[in-house]
């Protein structure tokens, strides 16, 4: 077993994210295990003080659940399809994580072509067909000539993008409109290269096998030309705007979620692949490789992709093998950080204790705690704590076009004569 080396870790480190777990899942996963570990325990002490010291001026504030043990978050959300590099902060590291949302990032993606789905992945329903006849090795090489570089591209539809406070897949799921039109994002490519094509038949990837109903079929093909004809549509079919939900109802499920059980919470973020047909697609696919600027959606790559062939694309499989100096390629590149793996979590505090203690002693050696690093945060003081108990009567005097401060006792204005400084004009 590890032992405690009685410093305090924390920073920043990347753990290699499964397929079908949510990154908000492998954050509470994280959570429970080092909150039982020797290496986390003296962060876990100071965790505990803090949250003590915070109960005690302010007794009614709201109580974190009980997947909130350390400071942590990640960043820069995977889809549950998704595998590979997920930043993650822990206590002071989790202050540094908006460096890593703006940071470039590389992926490793299968375009499947023929078919678009409602999510532009394999984790959703098909909702239109075209013929992939055309489609060779050298139209994808020339169509990926014209993706590098700044251009804009249009999120899908089932993404953490918010309007009006509620992300974009929680609209579609419960098939309310979007308030106003879905706009498109400023992107850079500055790598796309093919990597791998295959032809039918020589690979193993498969369409999902539910079809989407026809209503949801006619809203997509009105999404898919473009940004302009998305406005368009969103223009007249959203025009009278949905109306807005009870005053904390879009909150009530993740209130509710906050008591559940451990077990129970994962099983809320966890996504499997739907059912999917029995035989491999009979369609040619692609594996490309994208490195890629903030904001950037690899399905709406694919979809994009497959229209510029003249068909549809669609996600069938992502890695994202890099951001910033961390990354999940073995062996690891020069000058690179590897990422945690949850093999090395299964495999016990002896194989990941070491490996995560290099990484954070690194990062809190290269980032000195500021000195008033543990002082109290005033925000976190009751009202009571900001005044001196003389200050209890004091108030401001209007005289005249002037505004004077009357202050407790000695001040001018009290009942106490006021002490004559060395510059006061004799009297």
């Amino acid at each position: 077993m590890a032992q405690p080396s009685g410093k305090i870790l924390e920073g920043v480190f990347a753990i290699s994210k499964p397929p079908s777990i949510s990154s908000a899942q492998v954050l509470r996963d994280l959570q429970h295990k080092f909150a039982e570990s020797k290496t986390f325990a003296p962060l876990l002490n100071r965790t505990r003080k803090a949250q003590e010291e915070q109960e005690r001026h302010q007794p009614k504030r709201r109580k974190r659940s009980n997947d909130q043990i350390f400071k942590m978050g990640h960043g820069g959300t995977l889809d549950p399809l998704a595998t590979g590099v997920l930043i993650v902060g822990i206590g002071r590291g989790s202050k540094s994580l908006s460096d890593f949302l703006a940071c470039k990032k590389t992926y490793e993606t299968v375009v499947l072509f023929g078919k678009s789905t409602d999510t532009y992945d394999v984790m959703g329903k098909v909702v239109a067909e075209a013929s992939t006849e055309g489609i060779t090795q050298k139209l994808v090489e020339d169509r990926l000539a014209q993706f590098r570089g700044k251009m804009k591209q249009i999120p899908p539809i089932y993404s953490a993008i918010k309007i009006d406070g509620m992300k974009l897949y929680e609209y579609a799921r419960s098939g309310r409109e979007l308030p106003r039109e879905l706009e498109s994002r400023d992107i850079e490519i500055s790598d796309c290269t093919l990597l791998e094509f295959y032809g039918s038949g020589e690979h193993d990837f498969r369409w999902p096998a539910e079809q989407a109903s026809d209503e949801d079929k006619a809203v997509a093909r009105k999404l898919m030309p473009g940004a302009e004809s998305t406005k368009r549509f969103m223009e007249q079919e959203a025009a009278a705007t949905s109306p807005k939900s009870p005053p904390h109802e879009r909150f009530r499920e993740q209130r509710e979620s906050n008591h559940l059980p451990p077990a129970k919470k994962a099983e809320l973020h966890t996504h499997y692949l739907p059912i999917q047909e029995a035989q491999p697609a009979n369609a040619p696919a692609a594996r490309i490789r994208l490195t890629v600027s903030s904001g950037f959606y690899v399905r709406s790559f694919a979809h994009d992709l497959g229209v510029a062939c003249s068909s549809y694309g669609t996600m069938a499989a992502l890695v994202r093998s890099k951001q910033g100096d961390y990354t999940n390629i073995d062996p690891t590149p020069e000058g690179l950080v590897p990422a945690l793996t949850y093999d090395d979590l299964e495999a016990g505090e002896d194989i990941w204790g070491p490996k995560i203690a290099d990484v954070l002693t690194k990062w809190v050696d290269s980032h000195p705690a500021a000195s008033n690093e543990n002082r109290t945060d005033n925000r976190d003081r009751s009202d009571r704590d900001y005044r001196h108990k003389g200050f209890k009567n004091s108030r401001w005097r209007e005289t005249g076009s002037k505004r004077t401060w009357t202050g407790p006792r000695g001040w001018e204005g009290s009942n106490r004569p006021r002490r004559r400084n060395s510059s006061s004009p004799e009297t």
